[in-house]
């Protein structure tokens, strides 16, 4: 692993937490949860579409693809984590939402889709002792 990718999934990490907090605050202010997902999903793809300004990739149909169902994914994700905070608490949807990709890394190593370090092993069993806490 780059020590850059590090960062960046660093730094990724803190501006999730930060439009979860915000999503959280506006929803306090009488924003409708679905409206909020619409905004973060729009901020997300106009950084991607920057992204791609600086980094031209080659499209294929596959590549299109699954970019459409990630888009997707991304967007369900949004809108179900925004509702389950107005609707039970956000104690619940922190902790379902943030214990999901233990589940994703998981599946990547029994599917093989990525192999297991001692790095990785120890972050899941942060992430695991952080939902026990």
């Amino acid at each position: 692993m780059r020590a850059g990718g590090v960062g960046l999934v660093i730094f990724a990490a803190i501006l999730w937490g930060i439009s979860g907090g915000l999503g959280g605050f506006l929803m306090d202010k009488g924003w409708d949860p679905l409206v909020i997902s619409f905004y973060r999903g729009t901020v997300g793809l106009l950084c991607i579409l920057i992204w791609f300004l600086f980094k031209p990739t080659r499209w294929n149909k596959q590549l299109l693809l699954w970019s459409i169902v990630a888009g997707i994914g991304v967007a369900g994700n949004f809108i179900f984590y925004f509702i389950s905070i107005s609707e039970a608490s956000i104690a619940v949807a922190a902790t379902l939402m943030y214990t999901a990709p233990i589940f994703v890394l998981l599946i990547s190593f029994i599917f093989q889709l990525e192999r297991a370090s001692l790095f990785k092993w120890l972050a899941i069993g942060f992430v695991m002792g952080e939902w026990y806490c």
